[in-house]
């Protein structure tokens, strides 16, 4: 029950952010992508878990980036929750945060169009939920934040890639 009011409550923040977006100034915040990234990560397990899916998180630096913290979870958990729902059922879903890269890889079905799932109202697999609007708004941010966008199959993984450019400094973990 926890996971199923968790899903509707990221889709409820997906519907307000859509409908806000353009309304609202959103404040630009000195954040560190390793923490929010983590904290995404726990919120989502109980999610995964009850899909029969694990999420693996694995960070190499901490990168601190000029964002909008709301706009940054927004661009993470849809991401996950894409990778949750369209992966491989007993999968597990491998986040990586490397310099100023983020991935998100998972194994499941090829993604057939990488361009067009990313307009609004798209879906590739209308047999399971969604509304095709998380990605739309992930590429809305990205390109607010200049940030790249790389989508491949490699090994029967479907990987989402982004590169943020909206950095200012990156540590190596020791």
């Amino acid at each position: 029950m926890e996971g199923a009011i968790r899903t509707l409550k990221n889709s409820y923040e997906d519907m307000t952010f859509l409908h806000i977006k353009n309304r609202i100034k959103y404040k630009i915040e000195k954040l560190n992508l390793n923490e929010v990234l983590r904290n995404r990560v726990k919120y989502f397990e109980l999610i995964a878990k009850t899909q029969n899916r694990v999420l693996n998180l694995e960070t190499f630096d901490n990168i601190l980036i000029d964002m909008s913290n709301i706009e940054l979870e927004r661009l993470i958990d849809n991401n996950i929750s894409n990778a949750i729902k369209y992966s491989s059922i007993n999968s597990t879903i491998n986040i990586i945060l490397d310099s100023n890269n983020l991935r998100f890889i998972s194994n499941g079905e090829k993604i057939k169009d990488t361009k067009s799932i990313f307009k609004r109202y798209i879906r590739e697999n209308i047999s399971l939920g969604g509304h095709g609007i998380g990605l739309s708004i992930v590429k809305d941010i990205c390109d607010k934040y200049n940030i790249k966008i790389d989508v491949y199959s490699q090994n029967d993984n479907n990987i989402f890639s982004y590169t943020f450019n909206c950095h200012t400094n990156i540590t190596r973990k020791s």
